[in-house]
């Protein structure tokens, strides 16, 4: 039971209007103080306004210099590229001509070698000749005595079977 009524008070409490006991009582306002404080309020949006178009104003003069930033940064971009295309010209030139060095100094220990070689056959040849001429004058100089040699050395041989002094000599010299 006790219960029950206890329910019905919060149940009453909750439901039926009650005074609000919070609420503190604002002091009254004149006309003047609200025509004051509306002029201050114009006043301050007056400037609230005012600051607002400079940092508009402001506003446009950064995006003015952005866009100016951003040309100067397109020309500079396109100062390198011209920079780093002069340096790669300049690189690709001197590889050409590094190249070119190089197959000359290939050229020229080339012709070098083969001057070399064809010098050494030439001598060659040309020292070989006179000797091949010789060769053969003594090699008909023999056919031609050969003969005769021949027939000295039997001559002497038969007379060595006479003489002993002309058999040893004959021996020493293998006849």
């Amino acid at each position: 039971m006790l219960r029950r009524v206890f329910i019905g008070w919060v149940l009453a409490g909750l439901f039926l209007p009650s005074p609000v006991w919070a609420v503190e009582a604002a002091p009254a306002l004149t006309d003047r103080e609200i025509a004051e404080r509306l002029a201050r309020l114009e006043e301050g949006l007056n400037g609230v306004r005012t600051e607002i178009g400079l940092l508009r104003a402001d506003l446009g003069q950064l995006r003015t210099e952005m866009r100016q930033l951003r040309e100067d940064m397109g020309q500079l971009r396109e100062d390198m590229n011209r920079q780093n295309q002069h340096l790669r010209d300049d690189i690709n030139a001197q590889f050409d001509r590094q190249f070119r060095l190089t197959l000359a100094l290939l050229g020229a220990f080339t012709v070098l070698v083969a001057a070399t070689i064809s010098f050494a056959l030439w001598d060659r040849r040309t020292m070989i000749r006179p000797l091949e001429g010789r060769v053969k004058s003594l090699e008909d100089d023999l056919a031609v005595s050969q003969p005769r040699a021949q027939a000295l050395l039997e001559a002497l041989r038969n007379l060595s079977q006479r003489d002993p002094e002309l058999a040893s000599v004959l021996k020493n010299f293998n006849l």
